[in-house]
């Protein structure tokens, strides 16, 4: 059976995609929380021309695999959200196989993973439990992606709570709308900035975190401003949800759905089909794992996987670059990219600097981007010729 979702639910999901679709068509257009549930999609609201429409359609056919039920044709006849929101009602009711999600990563080839139905409320239905105390959920994520729709948009039709989108509002106004029984649902690199604007939080507030480890000071921090409890979620876009944890550097305790093995993967305890994980890790015992970092090299820039590797590749094929090396600055308030390149042929370094970063506002998105770019005579390198961090220019 499809997984039902109620109408706030399906029009949480519908923003974030065409939010999505669209941004990544061109357009630069933030969260979607003030769109109102009628929203035309034509000229007198979203304006969204033949072909956006057709690419929005798209995107919303895949997510919820209406072909499977025969009704994705009517999206291009719909002109309005409701509309749209009735047709996936529809198309889920006439029954389909799951739900189709897209990996997050920026420079990595994104990569489509559908999980059944089946799958997804069954995951569902256990963090309702962890969370059976809740009484709403504050969103800070985007509901398109599994994390998102897992604790924004099933999450929330479990336990008959209402969500709110605190994307939308300014610091002040969160802090002031915030209650002791709500659920903050968030994403590592997204905490700092959030606390930076709050001085405390209610006493009883929840956090849940997922999409990249959660630096230990970061899960500190939000005990001390007074959440109560902070569940890491570790998990994937192929995956769902693996395992969880409490406290900052405990091992992560898999999920009802998972065993250990083989090797460094997991397997469904209900079909036995083996997965491979994105991180190497270190098995405590047959429940708990540690991790010890990623397979592919990624890192997390405003919750959004990037490799920085891609980065320097096209960075060096510049004209003005013979090397490049990329690093992710930890250090910062919202840990940017940050680039070191040699220069083809060499020149003037506060000139390159000034070209080099136009030219990545024009070619790189916004979490590929270096936030700064040092230049030097050769790549920064250890005694061992491997390449190494750097000090920052002056």
């Amino acid at each position: 059976m499809a997984v039902v979702f109620s109408a706030p639910a399906r029009l949480r999901i519908l923003r974030g995609l065409l939010v999505q679709e669209l941004n990544a068509g061109g357009r630069r257009i933030g969260p979607a929380e003030a769109w109102p549930d009628d929203l035309s999609l034509g000229t007198d609201g979203l304006g969204l021309d033949s072909l956006e429409l057709l690419a929005c359609g798209a995107a919303v056919n895949e997510f919820f695999r209406l072909h499977e039920s025969g009704v994705e044709d009517y999206l291009l006849a719909e002109r309005r959200l409701d509309g749209w929101s009735r047709i996936v009602a529809a198309g889920l009711a006439d029954g389909t196989t799951g739900l189709t999600f897209r990996t997050s990563g920026s420079t990595g080839e994104a990569r489509r993973c559908t999980h059944a139905h089946a799958t997804l409320a069954m995951e569902a239905d256990h963090w309702a439990e962890v969370f059976a105390d809740r009484r709403r959920i504050v969103q800070l994520v985007p509901a398109q992606h599994i994390y998102g729709c897992l604790f924004t948009a099933l999450l929330p039709d479990r336990l008959g709570v209402e969500v709110i989108d605190g994307r939308a509002l300014s610091p002040g106004r969160l802090a002031r709308a915030l209650r002791a029984d709500d659920l903050l649902v968030g994403f590592p690199s997204g905490w700092p900035s959030l606390l930076r604007g709050l001085d405390s939080l209610p006493a009883g507030i929840r956090a849940v975190s997922s999409t990249a480890a959660l630096p230990a000071a970061t899960h500190a921090s939000l005990r001390a401003a007074g959440v109560a409890e902070v569940v890491e979620v570790y998990g994937s876009s192929e995956t769902g949800g693996i395992a969880g944890r409490t406290a900052a550097n405990a091992p992560f305790v898999l999920l009802p759905r998972w065993r250990a093995g083989p090797g460094d993967g997991v397997t469904e305890a209900a079909s036995g089909i083996a997965h491979d994980l994105p991180d190497h890790i270190a098995w405590c015992d047959a429940r708990s794992l540690r991790l010890l970092g990623r397979r592919d090299r990624a890192v997390q820039v405003g919750g959004i996987n990037v490799f920085p590797e891609a980065v320097a590749r096209r960075l060096a094929d510049h004209p003005l670059v013979a090397e490049a090396l990329v690093r992710l600055d930890s250090d910062l308030p919202e840990p940017r990219l940050r680039a070191f390149v040699t220069l083809r042929p060499p020149q003037q370094r506060t000139a390159a600097r000034r070209t080099l970063d136009a030219w990545c506002r024009d070619n790189l998105a916004a979490a590929e981007r270096p936030v700064r770019i040092d230049v030097g005579a050769q790549l920064p390198r250890n005694a061992m010729g491997k390449a190494a961090d750097w000090a920052p220019q002056a």
